[in-house]
């Protein structure tokens, strides 16, 4: 029997050794993919995002001032909603200045909540901090700082004004840096309302069809008007150079030619579509950053060129890594390159980064629906817009909520500023230009019987004050709107200033509220256009032909950030405008509506300002010359003109080389802008050089008033004449007596 019971036993172990290698299967398989294979499967699960936010890509250039007793102040970073954040820190970069020798304190807090204090009693220093921010997903989609600064001197000093050496510095720089999963990214509004400070917008290489070009200016002029300034990527293409300095490439990768051919700093010039894939499937370098991209055909089959080329490779060098590839283009590919309708918006991977897919024709409704009005609406991956349409007032009225400003209560304790700003082609849709603001506030009372004041300015001029009553009840201030305040961007503000009592230093001063009602509006009413900057962009508000030769579809990467920039700045509506093409760059143009035209010639158009291609500038009055210089160069005009009976601007380059907008322009009142690199070096009226029409034609001016006295000098003469006759008469009377 023993013999028997052997083999049972060696039977029992081998089947147990067995079933040991079996569950070790999946372990051996795994560990028996190649090196390629194992780096392809990590690209493919990382899905990570890394962001950065400064105060100066939100607008502010300028360091933050706190000073007075007690300050406050809250920032608004804006972050990806209703997505968990990672590896969040917030770093505040901000010195401070102690003249008074008082107690300073500096309070820091998160979405409200406290998070560091700190006293600050040297003469002057640091004030920088780093703040952990917690995961948790903001459904506003912001990060709210709140700085306080407190400032206690040791004599008594009850007003606030007084102190002034006791400051708080916040640096532009100050920022928030954080990651997230691009997966969670569940909608096309959520990614709408994540996208960065400088959004990329992805075209085709080459030369671009009309309908994506079209597609580009738009998009890059409504991410303006949000404070965003796009970046213009054409898709990489051979012989393209591309900057690798930041490109961190994974060992196991190197095996492939097109990564081993990447693996080096400075320029590279692209030798095939194999690196070309290569760069898109690292996602590394700024030519493949995109957060937009137009869905055009010629886009998807240069995306897919350059993956089959890869896909190539790695089948010939590690067939086993192909179908790794494979998944990796199935996740972070292939969503983004499937067929797509007209009116199809998408949300999908594309190499590494979220990015939304607009169809070109989609483009107007996409924009439409991405909106104040409709944005919250868009809960989907994937929409087909049919149709989009931004509502209207039909009145005459516009609310200033609608125009971004956020009515609402605040305290004040000495000084206040609340404000919204818009594009003037935003309200002037038919026509129509604002001539009245309109402003509901009520205020609280406080512990001084003066009451408080609220002014009113339009692009900083005072157009209206009162002085509030503090009851609590609503009260009005209705203010006209000059001619010479609009602009083609506008900001409405308004300023609110109380006294601030300290009961001979007993008492603490205060913050009482104020609010600015949602029944705030603007007037608008149909007035004659002038024939300056203002004039174009309530005439752009209707309609716009924007007309540019075949030349800036052959090089998208440096037209298109000129033509976003200008169409932004002129008031050009990028829901009310057709691209005309011109084939022929001498050929001349005849528009049939209000237009802007870049470097083209113009039908019966007698242009003030003329500049040709060696930087030659010559600026005309009537029949006069004005100026006749050269060379310039990196300068532009752009100008008021008339052409074939309408009205239009027309942009020149000065010289060889156009100037790069790094910062938004701004016009002002007049009819002719040289601009540089900086925005508007200067704005002139070639109607009226001198500014002599600003002046009241009623208005007396120096020695002529006394040299050409009114008539109604005469009132008082006529009186004291008729006193003299009556003194007169009774003198003669008692004469007589």
């Amino acid at each position: 029997m023993k013999p028997s019971v052997a083999i049972s036993t060696g039977a029992l172990s081998a089947l147990a050794c067995g079933l040991s290698l079996l569950a070790l299967m999946p372990t051996f398989a795994l560990a028996a993919d190649s090196p390629l294979t194992q780096a392809i499967h990590r690209l493919n699960a990382d899905t990570r995002q890394e962001r950065e936010v400064r105060l100066s890509d939100l607008g502010i250039s300028a360091p933050i001032l706190l000073g007075a007793s007690d300050s406050r102040r809250e920032l608004y970073l804006p972050v990806p909603a209703g997505v968990a954040l990672n590896e969040a820190t917030l770093q505040l970069d901000a010195s401070y200045l102690n003249g008074e020798g008082g107690r300073n304190t500096l309070l820091l807090s998160l979405d409200g909540y406290p998070v560091r204090a700190e006293g600050l009693s040297e003469p002057q220093g640091s004030a920088s901090a780093t703040l952990g921010v917690d995961k948790a997903a903001r459904d506003n989609g912001l990060v709210r700082l709140g700085i306080a600064w407190s400032s206690v001197v040791s004599r008594p000093l009850c007003e606030d004004d007084r102190v002034i050496g006791n400051v708080l510095r916040i640096q532009p720089d100050t920022r928030l840096n954080y990651s997230y999963d691009a997966s969670q990214l569940q909608d096309v509004g959520a990614a709408w309302t994540a996208l960065p400070a400088q959004p990329g917008i992805l075209v085709a290489p080459g030369s671009l069809s009309a309908d994506s070009y079209d597609a580009a200016w738009r998009l890059g002029v409504a991410l303006e008007r949000m404070g965003k300034h796009s970046r213009i990527l054409p898709f990489p293409a051979v012989q393209d150079s591309v900057d690798l300095s930041a490109l961190r490439i994974p060992a196991e990768l190197l095996s492939l030619p097109a990564f081993a051919s990447l693996n080096a700093k400075g320029q590279h010039s692209l030798a095939n579509p194999a690196e070309i894939g290569a760069l898109l499937m690292l996602g590394q370098t700024p030519n493949v950053q995109a957060d937009l991209a137009i869905n055009d055909p010629q886009l998807l089959q240069a995306i897919n060129q350059s993956l089959d080329a890869l896909q190539s490779q790695v089948q010939s060098v590690d067939p086993t890594a192909a179908s790794a590839l494979t998944q990796w283009r199935a996740q972070h590919v292939n969503a983004a390159t499937a067929g797509a309708g007209p009116d199809d918006v998408r949300l999908a991977l594309l190499g590494t980064r979220p990015v939304l897919m607009i169809a070109p024709h989609a483009t107007g409704k996409a924009l439409s629906l991405l909106g104040s009005a409709w944005n919250k609406l868009a809960r989907s991956r994937q929409l087909t817009v049919s149709q989009a349409q931004t509502p209207l007032s039909n009145d005459g009225r516009v609310a200033l909520s609608r125009l971004g400003g956020a009515p609402g209560t605040y305290d004040v304790a000495s000084r206040f500023d609340w404000s919204t700003s818009f594009p003037l082609g935003s309200v002037a849709y038919d026509g129509r230009l604002p001539v009245t603001a309109v402003v509901d506030l009520s205020a609280a009372p406080g512990a001084s019987h003066t009451p408080p004041v609220a002014s009113l300015f339009f692009n900083d001029f005072l157009i209206g004050a009162q002085q509030l009553t503090t009851d609590g009840q609503s009260q009005r201030i209705q203010a006209h709107i000059p001619s010479y305040a609009l602009g083609s961007k506008n900001v409405l503000r308004v300023s609110f200033q109380r006294q601030p009592v300290s009961d001979r230093c007993l008492e603490t001063p205060q913050a009482f509220p104020v609010a600015v009602l949602p029944s705030s509006h603007i007037v608008l009413e149909k007035i004659a256009l002038d024939d300056g900057f203002s004039g174009m962009a309530a005439r752009f508000a209707v309609a716009t032909q924007i007309l540019v030769p075949q030349a800036y579809l052959d090089q998208p990467a440096a037209s298109l950030a000129r033509v976003i920039s200008v169409a932004d700045a002129a008031g050009v509506s990028p829901l009310r405008a057709q691209l005309n093409v011109s084939a022929d760059p001498k050929a001349v143009v005849s528009p049939d509506k209000a237009f802007l035209a870049f470097e083209l010639p113009l039908e019966d158009s007698k242009e003030s300002v003329l500049v040709d291609e060696q930087g030659r500038l010559r600026i005309n009055h009537e029949d006069h010359l004005l100026l006749d210089v050269q060379p310039l160069n990196q300068l532009a005009s752009l100008q008021v003109v008339q052409a074939s009976g309408q009205h239009g601007l027309v942009y020149r380059t000065l010289g060889s080389q156009a100037p790069d907008f790094a910062q938004p322009i701004v016009l002002t009142r007049g009819d002719v802008a040289i601009l540089g690199d900086s925005g508007a070096v200067t704005i002139i009226d070639s109607k009226d050089p001198s500014g002599s029409r600003l002046l009241g034609r009623e208005e007396p001016k120096g020695l002529d008033a006394w040299r050409k006295p009114s008539l109604l000098w005469l009132i008082p003469g006529a009186i004291v004449l008729f006193l003299l006759l009556l003194l007169a008469g009774r003198s003669a009377r008692r004469n007589r007596q």
